[in-house]
């Protein structure tokens, strides 16, 4: 079992939170020893209001960070009473934050690196991306969403010198569909490893292409994390094999948030 990782609390001032698309908002917080220390795919465990309810922090990925000036981009979805308070924050408003936790995204060796995403899941690949110049042009950026609504200005989001292709459940832009109907077509047999995060579904369908391609695939999971270090076991996920059978669930928080698609149970 793991042990409790190191982590940075700092208070996080909200320097920047506007919608980008439907019930999709960013939020730049200045938090300079968590910018310095945050990789791809690894999360932060803020507190979003000090009172009693909500009283479990919400972990959020970072998608860009600069560590020069001290800040750090986040992305969230408006769901439940803890986004629905960040999305009433204002400039200046202090936020206690916890992290970075988990292991981080690493770029792969293979020729192609296939990043696939879907929703606000494309936060930690396009962090991968911001952060692994040097890998940039092996990179292609596959991004669904549900319709227009539901997509940012990705040209805002991702390097303009990444290559990207959109699919809309409606198909009211771009390729009409799922985007893990993109896949094959931008795989290149045994040079390519797929990194994906989105939907739990998705994810799953992602790995199931990766199967039959028998290519790499690797799945930043987007479980509950209460505690975001192991202690609640709110987390789990169960693997295929297993040495022991304490080891059969284990605990996103600490083993993940990225992990081998082909190892888990979908």
């Amino acid at each position: 079992m793991p042990e409790i990782p190191n982590f940075i609390s700092e208070s996080a001032i909200v320097e920047k939170n506007e919608p980008i698309a439907q019930g999709i908002y960013l939020m730049r917080l200045h938090a300079p020893r968590l910018a310095t220390a945050s990789r791809p795919a690894q999360f932060l465990q803020i507190l979003t209001d000090p009172g009693s309810s909500p009283y479990l922090r919400r972990p959020f990925s970072v998608l860009r960070a600069n560590r020069k000036a001290g800040w750090l981009d986040l992305i969230y979805d408006v769901i439940g009473p803890g986004t629905e308070r960040l999305s009433a924050a204002q400039c200046g408003d202090p936020f206690d934050a916890s992290g970075p936790l988990g292991n981080p995204f690493a770029p792969p060796e293979t020729k192609r690196i296939l990043l696939v995403a879907g929703g606000v899941g494309l936060v930690p690949l396009a962090f991968l991306a911001w952060e692994h110049l040097d890998r940039r042009p092996d990179m292609i950026y596959l991004m669904g969403a549900a319709n227009t609504a539901r997509l940012p200005d990705m040209s805002a989001l991702l390097p303009a010198d990444l290559p990207l292709h959109i699919a809309t459940d409606d198909g009211s832009i771009g390729h009409r569909g799922f985007v893990t109907e993109l896949i094959a077509e931008h795989t290149l047999p045994n040079h390519t490893t797929i990194l994906t995060c989105g939907p739990h579904p998705m994810m799953a369908r992602v790995a199931h292409i990766a199967a039959e391609l028998d290519t790499p695939c690797y799945a930043s999971l987007e479980n509950h994390m209460a505690c975001g270090f192991g202690a609640c076991v709110g987390c789990v996920v169960e693997y295929k094999t297993y040495p022991t059978e304490d080891r059969r669930y284990r605990c996103v928080c600490l083993e993940g948030p990225v992990v081998n698609a082909h190892e888990i149970v979908w």
